[in-house]
Parts: C-alpha cells; sequence; structure tokens
C-alpha cells in the first residue's frame, strides 16, 4: 500500500477557510500535516463593476465577526477616492461603533475563539470553589484590579450548570475537544474562573451586539454607514439611546479589567514556556494604518487615537 495525501478544505470557514493536509504511510500512521488559511474570498471580483456606494454592503460579508471593520473601511477608501469629507458627527458614531466593535470582538476572540485551546473543562469541574475565589483574587491582584463575579456561589453554579449538560450527554460547544490532554496547564481552579468568564462573556456578547445595533441598524452586518457620513440620525439625537450605548459599554469595560486582563495574564504565565518555544506562533510582523480618526482630514493624513 503506497502513502496516501488527505486534503480536507475547508474545515472551518470563519476569518479565513483552514485548509489541512495529511501524508499517511501504509499503516495508516500520519507521517507529515500541513495546514494553511485561505484568505482570499473573491470579494474584489464581486465589487468589479458595481456602484461605488455599495462596496461598504458587499466588503463587510468577508467576515461576521469583525464585519463593521471591513464595512468602515471600504467606505472610507471610497470617500478617499472622491474627496468626501463626513460631518464631525457623523466621524464620532463610526468612532463609537469602531470602539464597540473592538471591546466585543478582543472578548469573543479570547474566549469563544480561542480559549477551549488553553481551558480544560473538564478539570473546571473537580475544582474547590474557594481556591478558585483565592486564585481569582490573585490574578485581579496582578492586573492591579478587582476580580469578576467571584464567589463560592457563582463558581458552584457554574459547576452545577455544566455538570448537567455533561451527564445529559449535550455537550454541544464542549463536546470535541483533548479534555485531560497534559498539554493543559491550568489548575483546576483557573479552569474554572475561565469556564466562568467563558459563559459570563456569551451574555455580554449579546449586549455588545444589541449596543453595536443602536447605530448600525443590526448586528452582525450594520448598515447605517454610507458614503458621506451616517443614517442614524434619529438614534443620535435622541439621549436615551445614547444612554443605552453608554450603559452596555461600560459594562464591557467593566469585564476587561476585571475578567479579561486577569485572565490573559494568568493564560500567560501558565503558558509562558510555550510561547517562548514559539508553540502556536505565526508572523511576527503585521501591517497597521492606525484607527479613530480625530479630526476631518483624509484617511492618511488624520491624526489618530490610534496611531
Amino acid at each position: 500500500m503506497s502513502k496516501k495525501h488527505i486534503v480536507i478544505d475547508p474545515i472551518t470557514r470563519i476569518e479565513g477557510h483552514l485548509r489541512i493536509e495529511a501524508v499517511i504511510d501504509e499503516n495508516n500512521v500520519i507521517t507529515d500535516a500541513f495546514s494553511s488559511s485561505t484568505m482570499f474570498r473573491g470579494i474584489e471580483e464581486i465589487l468589479k463593476g458595481r456602484d461605488p456606494r455599495d462596496c461598504g454592503l458587499l466588503a463587510m460579508r468577508i467576515c461576521g465577526v469583525c464585519t463593521g471593520t471591513h464595512y468602515q473601511r471600504s467606505i472610507e477608501a471610497v470617500e478617499h477616492a472622491f474627496n468626501v469629507t463626513i460631518p464631525k458627527n457623523a466621524r464620532i458614531v463610526r468612532n463609537l461603533m469602531q470602539g464597540g466593535l473592538y471591546v466585543h470582538d478582543h472578548i469573543v476572540h479570547f474566549y469563544h475563539l480561542h480559549a477551549l485551546d488553553f481551558v480544560d473543562i473538564t478539570k473546571a469541574l473537580e475544582a474547590d470553589p474557594q481556591k478558585a475565589v483565592d486564585e481569582a483574587h490573585k490574578w485581579a491582584s496582578v492586573a492591579k484590579t478587582n476580580p469578576w463575579n467571584a464567589s463560592v456561589s457563582t463558581y458552584k453554579q457554574v459547576q452545577e450548570r455544566v455538570t448537567k449538560y455533561v451527564k445529559q450527554g449535550r455537550l454541544g460547544i464542549f463536546g470535541n475537544a483533548y479534555w485531560g490532554s497534559k498539554a493543559y496547564k491550568l489548575t483546576p481552579e483557573q479552569n474554572l474562573i475561565a469556564l466562568s468568564h467563558y459563559l459570563d462573556a456569551l451574555e455580554l456578547q449579546r449586549e455588545l451586539a444589541k449596543a453595536l445595533a443602536i447605530f448600525g441598524g443590526k448586528n452582525p452586518h450594520p448598515q447605517s454607514l454610507v458614503v458621506g457620513g451616517v443614517t442614524c440620525v434619529q438614534d443620535i439625537k435622541n439621549p436615551s439611546r445614547i444612554a443605552e450605548f453608554k450603559t452596555i459599554m461600560k459594562r464591557g469595560q467593566k469585564f476587561t479589567k476585571e475578567a479579561y486582563l486577569p485572565d490573559v495574564y494568568m493564560a500567560g504565565t501558565m503558558y509562558a514556556d510555550e510561547a517562548l518555544a514559539g508553540v502556536g506562533g505565526g508572523l511576527g510582523n503585521f501591517m497597521s494604518f492606525g484607527d479613530f480618526n480625530l479630526d476631518d482630514l483624509p484617511f492618511y493624513k488624520s491624526k489618530k487615537l490610534f496611531p
């Protein structure tokens, strides 16, 4: 029996199509493997010959997670081409939407797209809730903040909630992982903290999506940005809508400080050896063009909050 070359493409379809290739010998043992992500989506071909005012609505279909970013940037490209200056209030609203997306996406990426790579859910069920409280205070202290929702009753409820699903065989998103692997480095208590924050982040993600929809009309794929400004005029004029946006963002800020940052310190410390060894590392250099225009100059000349 000769060697076989197996290709599975795509495996996932979010933020790039994941392609896996494996070489298998005559004993059905994998002797080599490769992974890659296809970034080309063909959006450029779709846009050819279209009305430039439709650019944003089509381009943001590249991704439903970072949807608003592709939307805004493509519209700004058209505005730059036609030398269009948008009103100050429109610029502020765009910055608010982009800022809200920053808060939303950092939380979603860390917990919902990434955490299960280094958090062992099964070990969280073995944790001592009181020790988990002490551990949460420890990492909050490292981050110079207060621990998020850390109490014995909270952690017990998390364990009971997940245990119920395990006993019913309804593992859902927790059903396909390498539970028990020695590659997991977090202690049972650290796993419980991360699991608790994971579940809280699901609720917060929904609220943050609501905030983005206040000015965007809907989420994902908002529809209030147009070449020349924004269309959410009535929401801008309504103090209660602005206050609602602010309230949700404040909660996102609190979660980021009290849960996300301590968890980043915790994971970074526990997996420091892997990081130093370059495990899972990719490209070391990235292109950045800044964000959040603070004046009415063209994008590449404008002063930015993040240069």
